[in-house]
């Protein structure tokens, strides 16, 4: 009886283990990104919120060069892509939008936040938020 119990609890492990597997190859379908991207342009940026899959997010942030925080928030996003590989992270400058007029210095750095082609959440002038120091 006591090798019956070792032998049973052997393949719970094993019937556990292979549970474990499917549940995880069943959540993490579809594209892996695992980097931070460059939007060159107002269209391209249009065109990745809008042809993206519907359970894909995609974290955009507009920066600008010179303004403080932005460099610290490319490199958190950086690091945040490569540990959440099912996020897409994009960058572009505020000036290649096509509406740089509404991205002043005064809310950059500025983090949207898109699923299924809808803005979700958006996140202006995050070193009032966090402080001018932060990491991932």
């Amino acid at each position: 009886l006591i090798n019956c119990d070792k032998e049973d609890e052997t393949c719970l492990r094993k019937y556990r283990k292979r549970c474990m597997q499917d549940m995880h190859q069943r959540l993490s379908f579809g594209p892996k990104y695992g980097y931070l991207s460059e939007l060159q342009s107002g269209e391209q940026f249009l065109e990745t919120i809008e042809k993206e899959r519907k359970t894909t997010t995609i974290m955009v942030h507009i920066y600008e060069d010179g303004i403080k925080g932005c460099d610290l928030l490319n490199s958190s996003l950086t690091c945040l892509a490569a540990e959440y590989c099912m996020v897409r992270f994009c960058k572009i400058k505020a000036s290649n939008t096509g509406a740089g007029d509404r991205f002043s210095s005064d809310v950059l750095p500025t983090l949207l936040v898109y699923r299924g082609g809808e803005l979700v959440s958006n996140f202006l002038s995050i070193t009032e938020q966090f402080n001018e120091e932060f990491f991932a």
